[in-house]
């Protein structure tokens, strides 16, 4: 009996401790335990890129009020879609210019007076510089197109590793909450504070139109400049 209330003590221990932890301190706590012992694949089910810090304790210094705004995943598709139709009319525009300049080449080739080949030559010289310059045109196009797909991934990431919802996050209205917590890390040069930069995904369910399970996650983690 004396062993059955001293668990049942422990336990609400353990209840009242966690109850009283901001959100963002369990996250951290739960961080710093796959940390200390070396848990990697938690590590990276909680951060954005897992950094593995040497310590002997660490501490919750502050946190800042969390900021609200929208979900911003259905603007990275509609920005995604339109950087890919820009990408698609541009490619359309540089084999448009490679014919012409191709069919330029053929009437220079078939051309006998000396006039007329400067004329052409003039056209072909015009025309490929044309050419270059649309294929630049392409490649900026292409480049922007490429890193924004990399954003919308990396957020529908965030998305998942916050919400456990891997599909058609886009389709979900909501909000994303976002905090920086101050943290002393004691680490073997002795005590270093440290930015952590906390965010979470309150994400509306279409059923219930209640906000489904989250937690916050890990953006960055960056050790505090003395000026901070």
């Amino acid at each position: 009996m004396k062993k059955v209330m001293v668990w049942a003590a422990l336990i609400l221990l353990v209840m009242i401790t966690t109850s009283c932890q901001k959100p963002e301190e369990i996250t951290l706590s739960k961080y710093f335990q796959a940390m200390k012992a070396k848990d990697r694949d938690t590590m990276a089910a909680m951060a954005s890129e897992p950094v593995a810090l040497e310590f002997k304790s660490w501490e919750l210094i502050s946190s800042e009020e969390p900021v609200r705004e929208d979900v911003i995943l259905p603007k990275m598709i509609q920005d995604l879609a339109a950087a890919k139709k820009t990408k698609d009319n541009q490619i359309l525009l540089v084999r448009d210019k490679k014919d012409a300049l191709d069919q330029l080449k053929t009437k220079l080739s078939e051309t006998r007076g000396s006039r007329a080949k400067a004329e052409l030559q003039k056209q072909v010289t015009e025309m490929e510089m044309e050419v270059e310059t649309e294929t630049a045109n392409y490649k900026r196009d292409q480049a922007n197109y490429t890193q924004i797909k990399n954003q919308v991934e990396h957020e529908k990431k965030m998305v998942t590793l916050s919400t456990n919802i891997d599909q058609n996050q886009e389709l979900l209205a909501g909000q994303m909450v976002t905090t920086k917590a101050i943290v002393k890390i004691d680490g073997p040069g002795g005590e270093k504070e440290y930015d952590f930069l906390l965010r979470k995904y309150e994400l509306i369910n279409p059923v219930t139109n209640k906000v489904s399970s989250n937690r916050y996650i890990i953006l960055k983690i960056e050790p505090r400049d003395d000026g901070n």
